[in-house]
């Protein structure tokens, strides 16, 4: 057991629960709250609170938020969510998205992994909400290689052995957005080796977003958890399909390192005039878990994935604090 610190305070790992693992309250851009129009937090809040009791309804007990700063990240969101008590534990997330922002590409490994320290020890801009996971995110950019050191392909992993450094002296986990069809998740679990990390604590996620079941399930042979966190339709060919992966995972003897999630919020896409989607939590728990009831998954590999893949990643890294 360790504990997972939620934009509440901390918690026992062992109080997670049913988990979905890779969501979002409001993303959108970093300064989005200056842009008229852009930003209305009081709908926002409204509308995550309202998507928040639907989801605790549902049986889930807590979301994993992956919205770091440049992403859109709005802490006084998550404050006034926190003092809505909205009964389901949120984790925050500290680290970097696709674009790696401009001011990191002079400083060195070390000083990106102290500002990612900061957030995860001392709070975020000053509050005492204090982030519990680092977010990184390797997409198409990756591909980009022109400019050395430089290079989208340069700063990435560059970040990413910021965050390994950083999970490591925080004792936090790591969760990934990755291009599945790249293979993306490799070479992020290679640096995470070199740099002595236990990959325990790290989530490949979107990683059923491709269908090669020898790369999913080569990223669980090296100890990672496999992130199945795009899930946002009930069409019933997309439900087979995704939660098969899921079904394979448990089959072949990986339920506990399989997590499940939709990469989804109530507002999406903020700015543009569309109603929330307060149904946004729902298809894991309402339309995914009954499936795999149905094709044979035990009660066992259930709560494998819904309860304890995430949970073992905040103890693994927890552990490496020694």
């Amino acid at each position: 057991m360790s504990t997972v610190q939620t934009i509440r305070g901390p918690i026992e790992s062992s109080a997670l629960g049913v988990t979905l693992s890779h969501e979002h309250m409001g993303p959108g851009a970093a300064g989005m709250e200056r842009i008229p129009g852009l930003f209305d937090e009081e709908f926002v809040l409204k509308a995550d609170l309202a998507a928040l009791a639907k989801a605790r309804a549902a049986g889930i007990q807590s979301i994993i938020d992956l919205t770091p700063f440049d992403l859109g990240r709005q802490i006084s969101l998550f404050a006034k969510i926190a003092d809505a008590d909205p009964g389901v534990n949120i984790v925050c997330a500290t680290g970097v998205y696709r674009w790696v922002p401009f001011y990191f590409m002079g400083a060195d490994v070390d000083a990106i992994a102290e500002h990612f320290l900061r957030e995860i020890q001392d709070g975020i801009e000053g509050t005492g909400i204090r982030a519990g996971i680092i977010k990184l995110a390797w997409d198409l950019e990756y591909r980009l290689d022109e400019g050395g050191a430089f290079s989208p392909r340069g700063l990435l992993e560059k970040t990413a052995r910021a965050a390994a450094r950083a999970a490591k002296a925080g004792g936090v986990p790591i969760s990934c957005h990755t291009r599945a069809v790249d293979r993306l998740g490799e070479p992020l679990l290679d640096i995470f080796t070199d740099e002595g990390l236990d990959l325990r604590a790290v989530t490949i996620g979107h990683t059923n977003d491709s269908q090669d079941l020898d790369y999913i399930t080569g990223l669980a042979k090296r100890g990672a958890t496999v992130g199945l966190d795009r899930f946002s339709q009930a069409a019933e060919d997309y439900v087979a399909q995704r939660a098969g992966i899921a079904l394979a995972l448990a089959q072949a003897g990986y339920a506990a390192q399989t997590s499940l999630g939709h990469d989804a919020a109530p507002l999406m896409f903020l700015g543009f005039t569309r109603p929330p989607n307060e149904d946004c939590w729902l298809l894991v728990p309402e339309v995914e878990v009954p499936w795999l009831r149905a094709h044979g998954a035990t009660e066992a590999q259930i709560d494998a994935m819904l309860r304890g893949s995430i949970r073992a990643t905040f103890e693994a890294a927890a552990a490496m604090l020694g």
